[in-house]
C-alpha cells in the first residue's frame, strides 16, 4: 500500500501528545543541562520553537479534519505506534522548568508566557485523548511521580481557564524584564501575549459551552477589554514564523519529500465542494490545479474522498494526474528551488479569525448580548482571506502554469474576493438559526486549515461540515474499519505497560479506549 508509511508517521506524531511515561525524567537527565539557569528568558525562544512539535501534526491533522486525503491513514486503524511518545513530554518538561525558574527569579512575563504555552499544549492533549495526566504531570524529577493519575477533562478545562487568567494577571504587572530578543512569537509585545491568553481562553470557553454556562465568563471579557484584551486583527495571530537561516528553522513542508507532495496527499472532496460552492479563491492557495487540466490550458481543481480503497483512489477522477495536490505555498524545495519557500507557510497556533467566529457563534446562540453576530461572522471570513493573502510571496506572480506540479500565477490580490462573495446564498448571513450556525461552522472550519487538530476538533463539537464521513460518495465501498469518523485517539500502548493502573481507572471512567468514545465536552 503506497502510503503505509504515512500511517506510522501520523500515529507517531499524534502519540507525542501523551505526557506521562515511566522514566523519561531519569533517562534524559543530562548533568550538563542548564538546570541552574538564573535567566529563564534564555529558555523562551527554544520553548516557543518547540511548539512546532504541535505544528508537525498540523499536516497530519489535515486528514482528520478532512482537508487532505491519505488513504491508508484515513482507514483509521487503531494499532497505534508510540516509538516517539515522549517527545512532547520532554518539551512540556522544558516549559514547566521555565515556569518554575521564572517564578523563582521573579520574572512574571516569562512565567506567564510559559503558562500560556503549557495551557495550549494541555488543551491539545486533552482534546486528543480526553482524560489525561495533568495535575501530576512533569513531577517525576521533583516528586518521584512516574505513574501520574489521569485527571478528568472537566477538571483539566476548569484549571486551564484559571491558569490563563493567572497568566493575564502576571502580564499586567510592571516588570523590568527585557525579553524582545528572546521572544520569537511576539518580539516582547506584552499586549499581544495577553491577547493570545484571552483568545485561547475564549476557545476553551466555547469548546465547553455545550456542557456548562459560559455566558458570564465571555461577557466579562467583552465588557472589560482593558482587563481581558482579545485579538483585534491578523497582526495579533499567534503564528510561529519559520526562518531561512538554517534547515532546522524551515517549514516542515518545505523539508518534505517529493513522494509526499506528488503522490500521497490530495485535496479532499469535502473542502472541494464547499470552496467551489462559494466561488472561494482560497482554493488557489490551499491546492494546485490538476496536471491534466494544465496540460490542456485549464485550471481544474478536483478532490478525492477519504476512506476509499487504493484501487478506487487510483481511478478516481481518472487517476493522480486528475487530482489536486497541495498548493505551492506548501511545496518542498526538492520540487522547485525557485518558487518553493521555507518561510511562506507558518505554524498557526491561534488566529484572529477564530476569535471572530467564536464570538459570532456565542452571539447567535445568545451566550453573549454584546455585538452583532453577522458582523463578527463577516470579520472572521475577511480575516481568513487577509491572512492567506499576506502569506503569498511576491515571486508567485511570476509563475506561469508550471507543468509539474501544475500551478497558476498567484498574487495576494487574487486571494481577496470582491464584495459579491458575501452576498452568495452559501455565505450571506441569512436563514434560520441552525442555518446561520452551519455557515459559521463551515467558515470557521475553512479558516482552521492547517491549524493542527483544531478543524477536526471543531467538527467533533459542532458537527460542521456535516458531510465529513467514512462513507465515500458514488456508492464506493468504505475502507475504514469503523462506522463513523473518529471522535478521539486511543492512548499509546506504553500506557498499558508503564501506567496500567491509572490507565485502567481512566478508561473505566471515560469509556472504551477506542476511536469512537466521545470526550466529555462532546457527549
Amino acid at each position: 500500500m503506497k502510503t503505509k508509511y504515512k500511517f506510522i508517521v501520523l500515529v507517531s506524531v499524534i502519540s507525542l501528545f501523551l505526557g506521562c511515561t515511566h522514566d523519561f525524567e531519569e533517562i534524559n537527565t543530562n548533568p550538563n543541562n542548564p538546570d541552574r539557569i538564573d535567566q529563564p528568558k534564555l529558555l523562551l525562544s527554544g520553548v516557543i520553537r518547540q511548539m512546532d512539535n504541535l505544528g508537525n501534526i498540523k499536516y497530519y491533522g489535515a486528514v482528520l479534519g478532512s482537508y487532505w486525503v491519505d488513504q491508508y491513514v484515513s482507514m483509521f486503524n487503531d494499532a497505534y505506534n508510540n516509538t516517539q511518545t515522549g517527545q512532547l513530554y520532554y518539551d512540556g518538561r522544558d516549559v514547566q522548568d521555565m515556569i518554575n525558574l521564572a517564578e523563582k527569579y521573579n520574572q512574571p512575563y516569562v512565567q506567564a508566557m510559559g503558562i500560556i504555552i503549557k495551557s495550549l499544549m494541555f488543551q491539545q492533549m486533552t482534546d486528543t485523548y480526553g482524560d489525561f495526566p495533568y495535575s501530576e504531570a512533569f513531577k517525576g524529577k521533583t516528586d518521584g511521580v512516574f505513574t501520574p493519575k489521569y485527571d478528568t477533562q472537566e477538571f483539566i478545562y476548569t484549571d486551564l481557564l484559571k491558569q490563563l487568567d493567572n497568566a493575564n494577571e502576571l502580564l499586567m504587572k510592571s516588570s523590568p524584564e527585557q525579553i524582545g530578543a528572546y521572544d520569537c512569537l511576539y518580539n516582547g509585545d506584552i499586549l499581544k501575549w495577553r491577547k493570545f491568553a484571552n483568545s485561547l481562553k475564549l476557545r476553551l470557553l466555547m469548546r465547553i459551552s455545550g456542557k456548562t454556562d459560559v455566558s458570564k465568563s465571555i461577557g466579562d471579557m467583552l465588557q472589560q477589554p482593558d482587563k481581558y484584551p482579545l485579538m483585534t486583527s491578523t497582526a495579533d495571530n499567534a503564528a510561529i514564523t519559520y526562518l531561512s537561516d538554517e534547515e532546522s528553522h524551515w517549514s516542515p513542508l518545505y523539508r518534505a519529500t517529493l513522494e509526499k507532495f506528488n503522490g500521497t496527499e490530495f485535496m479532499s472532496v469535502i473542502i472541494e465542494d464547499h470552496l467551489k460552492a462559494m466561488n472561494d479563491p482560497r482554493i488557489k492557495v490551499f491546492f494546485s490545479p490538476t496536471v491534466k487540466g494544465v496540460e490542456k490550458g485549464e485550471y481544474i481543481y478536483a478532490g478525492v474522498p477519504n476512506c476509499i480503497r487504493d484501487a478506487d483512489e487510483a481511478n478516481y477522477n481518472g487517476g493522480d494526474s486528475y487530482n489536486s495536490r497541495k498548493g505551492y505555498l506548501f511545496a518542498p524545495r526538492q520540487l522547485d528551488s525557485k518558487y518553493a519557500s521555507p518561510t511562506a507557510a507558518q505554524s498557526v497556533l491561534l488566529a484572529y479569525s477564530e476569535v471572530q467566529f467564536n464570538l459570532a457563534e456565542a452571539r447567535e446562540k445568545g451566550i453573549i448580548t454584546i455585538g452583532d453576530a453577522s458582523v463578527y461572522y463577516k470579520k472572521g471570513i475577511a480575516a481568513s482571506f487577509e491572512y492567506w493573502a499576506s502569506r503569498i510571496p511576491a515571486s508567485f506572480k511570476d509563475m506561469k502554469s508550471l507543468p509539474f506540479p501544475p500551478t497558476e500565477a498567484l498574487q495576494a490580490s487574487d486571494v481577496i474576493p470582491d464584495a459579491s462573495y458575501y452576498d452568495q446564498p452559501k455565505v450571506t448571513y441569512t436563514g434560520t438559526q441552525s442555518e446561520k450556525l452551519e455557515k459559521i461552522g463551515v467558515q470557521k472550519w475553512i479558516s482552521l486549515f492547517l491549524c493542527g487538530l483544531e478543524g477536526w476538533t471543531e467538527w467533533r463539537r459542532t458537527g460542521f461540515p456535516k458531510e465529513i464521513s467514512v462513507t465515500p460518495p458514488r456508492n464506493l465501498p468504505s475502507s475504514s474499519n469503523i462506522k463513523e469518523w473518529p471522535r478521539r485517539i486511543p492512548y499509546p500502548q506504553n500506557e498499558l505497560v508503564y501506567n496500567s493502573e491509572q490507565y485502567q481507572i481512566a478508561i473505566s471512567r471515560q469509556g472504551a479506549d477506542d476511536l469512537l468514545t466521545r470526550l466529555w465536552w462532546n457527549k
